[in-house]
């Protein structure tokens, strides 16, 4: 009895381990997310003081403001996912018992994957063709292929980590099955 208690709060999979990794990597990539975040808030501030105090501004400023909060949000995506605090809406599902609710989890967590990788993949897409045009933007000629990067890397985050989500849950459904058999 003694020796179960430590072999169930270790890792039992490869999945749970990977899962602990990434999610080491996705509140790196949230905390890069606020600083960027917190940087542009501050060019924004500094530009609206200038426009009190001197009538001038910072140049692109609601650009700066754009494109940090863009990269921002998808950076924040993997860390949300790790932590599973997506915005869930269970009033239907609440009379439902534990484990239907874990296997819907495991369904949306797996359409969250289809989901996330068919965006990666496009922007991925996005990311060479703006690349290979040289795409900026407007006001400060800052390249758009850097945008693109930062977005498929936290969109690619948010599909591995919804994918080791899934892999977990069908371990457990199978280690499970396996104990009542």
């Amino acid at each position: 009895m003694a020796d179960e208690e430590p072999r169930r709060s270790a890792p039992s999979s490869l999945a749970a381990r990977a899962h602990r990794v990434a999610s080491r990597i996705a509140a790196v990539l949230a905390v890069l997310g606020a600083i960027l975040l917190l940087g542009a808030a501050g060019v924004v501030t500094a530009s609206v003081i200038l426009r009190i105090t001197v009538t001038g501004q910072v140049r692109g400023d609601f650009e700066i403001m754009a494109v940090a909060s863009g990269i921002a949000i998808l950076l924040f995506l993997p860390y949300v996912q790790a932590r599973r605090s997506h915005v869930a809406i269970e009033v239907f599902t609440t009379w439902l018992p534990a484990p239907a609710r874990r296997g819907l989890d495991t369904v949306w967590s797996a359409l969250l994957v289809v989901a996330a990788a068919l965006l990666a993949w496009r922007l991925v897409a996005g990311l060479d063709e703006a690349w290979s045009r040289g795409d900026v933007t407007m006001m400060l000629r800052f390249p758009l292929a850097v945008v693109f990067l930062a977005a498929a890397v936290g969109v690619f985050g948010t599909a591995l980590l919804a994918l080791l989500d899934v892999l977990q849950a069908l371990s457990r459904t199978g280690r499970d099955a396996g104990g009542e058999a």
